[in-house]
């Protein structure tokens, strides 16, 4: 893994969080009319502002649904059951749709998973630049195209002026990947969520991205969503490791990659190759992740934990576990053990 840093340290009471989640809930109704079908179950998770949290997870676990949640796009019959989402002390959950298109591009910026699905294909990506730039901004089309045409230079687009006028399809993955980019950064965000904003790129272009994505996620704060352990360490401050919609690790990311508490995270550690590990095998997690399911009473983790013991057929609670670090589980691993 590459090397990672240290969040200089600061108290939670120092200021108001930038985003702070407190106990979100969400789901979707059952067909037959009974408890609705979970996907995050009471989610609490701070951004300050200036820090670059990582959310880890396999496929799955509800990564981009948290995502989804806090700029108001969940889709249906995806909703919010219960819990906060508020951004520097505002509350975002009922705003009406009107204050939520003001608010997304706006003052949250979002970096999809897959640029081809979302940028819109018949657009150019002057248009979908322009437009968002004109919504937020107040500036007429001139000046909305200067607008645009700098935030394609400042994530390296070449012949940004000629790429104005180009269509989605008629890009590489790794320019549609930085059009995509400079769409959320436009109109220069308090926050910046990117979802998976590397998959599908090869390591060079994968390089470029992060080191353009870091300073500007550190300008602001943002939410790195990723599966690639790696690139959590390498870019983000603080980790939370999420599994079927509960986290169950949080803590700085040096420490909880060196450090790990939790069965789960310890296993997908376990599971990433590394230098100097030619020859030996990976272990990978037995079993499945499970998919969205009713209110459950156990730890979801369970059938897959080898240090599963009888209290685990209660749900732990997320608390904490040594300077910085949370973790639900019933039996942690110890220093010992590690």
């Amino acid at each position: 893994m590459t090397s990672m840093r240290t969040l200089p340290q600061s108290s939670p009471t120092d200021e108001t969080p930038l985003v702070a989640l407190r106990n979100l809930r969400v789901g979707m109704p059952a067909p037959d009319g009974g408890a609705p079908v979970i996907v995050l179950d009471g989610v609490d998770l701070t951004i300050a502002k200036g820090e670059i949290v990582g959310l880890v997870g396999e496929s799955g676990s509800g990564k981009s649904m948290m995502a989804l949640s806090m700029i108001g796009l969940v889709p249906p019959p995806v909703r919010v059951l219960s819990g906060s989402i508020k951004l520097e002390g505002r509350e975002l959950i009922g705003l009406p749709e009107r204050q939520w298109r003001s608010t997304r591009g706006g003052t949250v910026g979002m970096v999809f998973q897959d640029p081809m699905t979302g940028l819109n294909p018949v657009r150019s990506v002057g248009a979908l630049l322009t437009e968002s730039v004109r919504r937020h901004q107040r500036v007429d089309n001139r000046r909305a195209l200067e607008i645009a045409e700098k935030a394609l230079l400042a994530v390296g687009v070449p012949a940004a002026r000629e790429r104005l006028s180009a269509y989605p399809h008629q890009l590489s993955g790794g320019l549609r990947q930085r059009v995509m980019i400079a769409l959320a950064l436009v109109n220069d965000p308090k926050v910046i969520i990117a979802d998976e904003p590397t998959t599908a790129l090869d390591a060079t272009i994968q390089a470029q991205i992060l080191d353009l994505l870091r300073d500007r996620l550190h300008a602001a704060g943002g939410l790195m969503i990723t599966h690639d352990l790696g690139v959590a360490a390498d870019i983000c401050d603080r980790i939370a490791v999420i599994y079927h919609g509960r986290i169950v690790e949080e803590g700085p990311t040096a420490d909880v990659l060196r450090r790990p508490r939790h069965p789960y995270t310890a296993g997908l550690l376990a599971a990433v190759p590394h230098f100097g590990s030619r020859g030996s095998r990976l272990e990978p997690i037995p079993g499945q992740p499970p998919g969205p399911t009713r209110e459950r009473a156990a730890c979801s983790f369970q059938p897959r934990c080898k240090h599963a013991r009888q209290a685990c057929a209660l749900a732990p609670a997320l608390v904490a576990s040594g300077p910085e670090r949370r973790v639900a589980c019933h039996n942690p691993i110890e220093e010992a053990a590690r």
